[in-house]
């Protein structure tokens, strides 16, 4: 079980990897047994999980390293030339709400809904001022367990990890105002992708 570090001591990365179905096992296999032993032996290295989409047609990693540490500057392990390579950023927390006193990230069955806003530079604080405003409103709906929004240091985007109850939970939300693609609070702002994965793998320093 891992906690995210919502005070942000600790770098966030996150690497986004967009992979063929039939190869989805095989690059989390390869993450699993390469990239994260080789993380774990640096000093900086705190946790990190692995997360499946249900499509098949993505992976992602979300890695937290104490004190600041940038981990794109380590070697990445060569059996990773064989598949796409990863959009790799750095984020920090800037609004976070849970059910519980920690956002908490463990293998299972609930659903974790990674939405991904892209933006111009100018525009990231005003969408940090809203998703903000709009978190309170969103923890309102049922099968929501937590919901952490990051904006990336490069100004150019910001990401919801947000945690639900099963899929049909968060298929409601869609269904409110404000959170209904067809006139959305970023409406404006950024344009809005998201997905739905499952956490496969989670390891820390412990």
């Amino acid at each position: 079980m891992i906690q995210i570090d919502r005070s942000n001591t600790a770098t966030v990365g996150l690497e986004l990897f967009p992979v063929a179905e039939r190869h989805q096992d095989a690059l989390i296999e390869s993450i699993i047994q390469e990239q994260i032993p080789s993380w774990t032996a640096n000093p900086y290295f705190q946790s990190a999980s692995v997360h499946r989409s249900l499509d098949g047609l993505r992976v992602f990693t979300y890695s937290q390293w104490k004190p600041k540490f940038d981990p794109r500057s380590l070697t990445r392990p060569a059996i990773f030339s064989e598949f796409y390579p990863p959009d790799s950023l750095l984020l920090e927390v800037v609004a976070s709400r849970p059910l519980s006193s920690e956002v908490e990230i463990v293998t299972g069955d609930r659903m974790t809904h990674l939405a991904e806003f892209r933006m111009i530079p100018s525009n990231q604080p005003e969408m940090v001022k809203r998703t903000s405003a709009e978190l309170d409103r969103a923890m309102s709906s049922p099968g929501l367990i937590s919901a952490t929004f990051h904006r990336s240091l490069d100004g150019t985007r910001m990401f919801n990890y947000g945690q639900w109850e099963s899929k049909e939970a968060f298929e409601n939300i869609l269904k409110q105002a404000g959170f209904n693609p067809d006139k959305p609070y970023w409406d404006g702002l950024a344009r809005n992708e998201f997905h739905l994965y499952n956490v496969v793998h989670t390891q820390t320093t412990a």
